[in-house]
Order: C-alpha cells, then sequence, then structure tokens
C-alpha cells in the first residue's frame, strides 16, 4: 500500500519512477527526463506530503536519470552505482552537475521508515552501471532496464539496448539477470512496461539467452559480419532488431 509507481513505457514517457512512501520521508527510485521534476512532484503530492529522503538511480541514462541536478539541488542524496558517475561526466546527454554523489561497488543498503531498501550490481547488461533495486519486505524489485517489456506508445516493440559506448554488454547480461533472480521477490517493475511476476523475468532470461545463442552459433558456422542479421531468425523472439545492433553484438562476441 506505500509503494507507488509512475509508469513509463518508453519514449516521451521515460521509465518507470517508484515511490516508498513512510512515516520518515520517501525514497524514490529514478527520475525520468530533464523537465520531469516538476511533474514528478506533483505525483508524488497525489499520495504524500512527506519529503524526499534519498533517490536512487537504477543506471544513468537521461530517461531514468534526467533530472538528478534538480534533486541534487535540493539537497536530496542520490545513490547509484559507482559507474553510473563515471557515464554520467562522461556522457554529453547528462549534465555534471546530476552526477550521483553516494556509491557503493556490489550492494548498499538504505533504511527508511523501518524498511531496508537495497541496490546490487550483478554485473554488465544494459551499461556498466546498472542497479537492482530490492524491496525486501515487499517482495518487490525495480531492474531498471536491465528488464523492458510490452509495446511503446507508437507500438514499437521494447527490445534489450546493449549500450557499449556506456559498458554495456550482450554477452554478460544473461548472468547478470541470474544475479537478479537470485534475489527473493515476487513482483517486478521493469525499466519501461508494465509490473511483472518473477515468472515473467524468466521468460526475458531465456529470450536473450535464445537470442545469444542463435547468434553465436552463426558465428561458429563461418557467417560473417556483413551477413549475421539477414542469417539470423528470432521473429519468435518479438524483438525486432536493426542490423547495426546484430553486428554490435557479432562485434562485441569476435573480438
Amino acid at each position: 500500500d506505500n509503494l507507488y509507481v509512475v509508469p513509463g513505457t518508453g519514449g516521451i514517457s521515460g521509465g518507470n519512477v517508484l515511490f516508498l512512501v513512510t512515516d520518515e520521508g520517501v525514497l524514490v527510485v529514478d527520475n525520468k527526463f530533464n523537465y520531469s521534476y516538476p511533474d514528478i512532484m506533483a505525483q508524488l503530492r497525489k499520495v504524500t506530503d512527506k519529503e524526499i529522503s534519498y533517490m536512487l538511480n537504477t543506471h544513468h541514462h537521461y530517461d531514468h536519470a534526467g533530472s538528478n541536478a534538480d534533486f541534487l539541488a535540493d539537497g536530496i542524496p542520490i545513490l547509484a552505482h559507482r559507474n553510473v558517475r563515471t557515464n554520467v561526466l562522461r556522457d554529453n546527454r547528462n549534465a555534471p552537475e546530476g552526477a550521483p554523489r553516494i556509491l557503493y561497488d556490489k550492494s548498499a543498503t538504505v533504511v527508511i521508515g523501518g524498511q531496508e531498501v537495497s541496490a546490487h550490481y550483478f554485473g554488465r547488461g544494459h551499461t556498466s552501471g546498472d542497479s537492482i533495486i530490492h524491496f525486501p519486505a515487499l517482495r518487490t524489485v525495480h531492474t531498471g532496464d536491465l528488464v523492458l517489456w510490452g509495446p511503446r506508445p507508437d507500438g514499437s516493440i521494447l527490445s534489450p539496448f546493449f549500450d557499449y559506448d556506456n559498458g554495456g554488454s550482450a554477452a554478460e547480461w544473461t548472468a547478470t539477470l541470474d544475479g537478479l533472480l537470485t534475489l527473493d521477490f515476487d513482483t517486478a517493475i521493469p525499466g519501461h512496461g508494465p509490473i511483472l511476476r518473477k515468472a515473467d523475468i524468466r521468460i526475458f532470461r531465456n529470450k536473450l539467452d535464445q537470442f545469444m545463442t542463435r547468434i553465436k552459433v552463426l558465428i561458429d558456422k563461418g557467417v560473417g559480419r556483413d551477413r549475421i542479421a539477414a542469417e539470423l531468425d528470432i521473429a519468435d523472439l518479438d524483438w525486432p532488431k536493426p542490423p547495426g545492433r546484430v553486428e554490435s553484438v557479432y562485434d562485441e562476441l569476435t573480438r
């Protein structure tokens, strides 16, 4: 009853935002775009008059951490994986004043209103700094863009994006999801898309494993970079991939 989702399906709606409302204040996960601060605060005021005590970033992308600078200016501490700060400072789309200032390497826990909220780093995937945010008492996780689900508002389908410029890895992503699945949870909030169950996370993980296995099989058969996208059959996965995305995975696997 005290956990709220501000939905995000991708595109202009940004990523899913979470509010954990307690008697001691509010913990927020992610904050959409650099213009989203007023709307997020308006949404928060619909459910509580408590102030924000903590902000957590699942990763650094502008549709998830774009309003960091506004919340930092309000004196709200922002916690993220160490690589998120590195990526913010390097990425021209993010102002350096939005870099998080509380960093962790493997895991970190915030206690608010008597509840523990933990951030876990299980390895590379979407980027080099993806956090899983775990609410143990509520048996819920926020996955950030390590999990995406369903259509965008324009009808296109959400699928894994390997941000190689910011340390992402298609080759390591499945193992990272295996780490996520070791956590005790029933409900999952993806980076974009509807509320999911743990079984849905396994489906996403297995689809990603199939995607990678099929590319590896083609590489083992001697299919070259110039033919890999054309030869790859992933219609059943319902993850349309432009040729350049498939070629980038080929490059990673053959480096």
